[in-house]
């Protein structure tokens, strides 16, 4: 099924009727004046249900996870951070800022470019990216931030990676000089903010740093996420020298690059010209009909009919055009060409919904160097082939 949008709008409004009673002059005994009339015939009008001047908005359905990229999240899974992913992602493109840096108790105002990037909704985790750059003494400087969300039982685990500030052309990545630092976020969605306290760094990154010290006061600040996109940084604490102790945007200067188009949840296609993302597109055979998706941040399951020499022709050229750059040989995996095993494909493709085949046989495509790769099962008899795609 195709993943919609509904809005719900509510019927017209209208003024609900008076509850008065209107002493009108006795007919008999007393004449009708003309300011009575128009009182009376006022009031009554006023006292008509009548339609409001105005509908009110249809109100758009709340975003959930899945519309974030995120399909199999358990029921209790906290929707907390979900105004938080959404301000991000309203935030990505160019900004103006103006900030101030310090060094002991000496305070510099500081103005530059903030650009903000990221895909969440694709990849094994969300993540943006922020580069704050500006000029100061003569020199350009810049901080690189890095802003993951890993998915725990309940909720979210907020981390950012820092790395500055450094001064151009120093090569950031490539100076061991320059500090790297970790940080673990708390998000507030009533005030909009993350507090970001620093953590130790990963071991396979901390040795390019001095040893943390966890007896040393630690680096926090504050990041206020607007859900219009606008971002600052107050109530900094313990910041080295040199870094951002406050931020706030000024004005976008340019939007974000167009990203590719990526499909989340289930969907459904008659050929594969209609779909559009990129990450599908190159597992599915060019004359493959009746397509079913369910697209996953890390991968996609897919249904669809195809001829049997279609099918076969598509592999065959999928393994000349990959097969040097493959990390395993076809002839060297096991199962290829071999009856497809019914319990696995009912495991496998559960979550879609979609009955084992009867008579499926299992290929497989040239696979990554980390072992992403496509497993086929293809039943000839009804001309329907289910695969199952990773991208990690």
């Amino acid at each position: 099924m195709q993943s919609e949008w509904h809005l719900h709008t509510d019927p017209l409004h209208t003024h609900q009727r008076c509850s008065a009673t209107i002493m009108m002059p006795n007919f008999q005994h007393s004449p009708l004046t003309f300011a009575a009339l128009v009182s009376a015939a006022t009031f009554a009008f006023l006292c008509t249900p009548w339609p409001a001047s105005a509908q009110s908005p249809p109100s758009k359905k709340a975003t959930t996870w899945q519309d974030l990229g995120f399909n199999g999240l358990p029921d209790q899974f906290s929707t907390d951070e979900i105004p938080l992913f959404e301000g991000l992602n309203q935030s990505r493109g160019t900004w103006s800022f103006k900030g101030e840096t310090r060094d002991g108790e000496a305070a510099s105002p500081v103005k530059g470019s903030l650009q903000i990037r990221g895909n969440p909704t694709s990849g094994m985790l969300p993540g943006w990216t922020l580069a704050w750059n500006w000029a100061a003494d003569d020199s350009e400087n810049a901080i690189h931030d890095t802003i993951m969300a890993s998915p725990r039982q309940t909720g979210f685990a907020l981390m950012l990676f820092r790395i500055g500030p450094v001064t151009k052309p120093e090569p950031a990545r490539a100076n061991p000089k320059v500090n790297r630092t970790m940080f673990r976020g708390r998000w507030d969605s009533e005030t909009r903010t993350v507090v970001w306290t620093e953590s130790d760094l990963p071991s396979r990154l901390g040795s390019k740093n001095a040893e943390f010290d966890a007896s040393k006061p630690k680096q926090t600040f504050e990041m206020l996420v607007a859900s219009d996109g606008k971002l600052s940084i107050h109530n900094s604490h313990h910041t080295l020298k040199g870094q951002l102790t406050s931020g706030q945007v000024i004005t976008r200067t340019a939007k974000a690059p167009a990203g590719p188009m990526t499909l989340t949840g289930k969907h459904s296609f008659k050929t594969v010209a209609e779909i559009t993302d990129p990450r599908i597109q190159p597992s599915l055979p060019p004359q493959a009909t009746e397509i079913s998706l369910l697209s996953e941040r890390g991968g996609h399951f897919a249904r669809y009919k195809v001829a049997e020499t279609d099918f076969m022709k598509f592999l065959d050229q999928l393994w000349k055009a990959k097969q040097e750059n493959s990390a395993h040989q076809r002839a060297n995996m096991s199962g290829e060409g071999e009856p497809a095993s019914r319990e696995r494909m009912a495991r496998r493709f559960q979550a879609a919904g979609w009955e084992p085949l009867d008579n499926a046989v299992t290929y497989f495509s040239p696979s990554k160097r980390n072992g992403a790769m496509t497993t086929y099962y293809y039943d000839r008899q009804t001309g329907i082939a289910y695969h199952d795609t990773g991208y990690w």
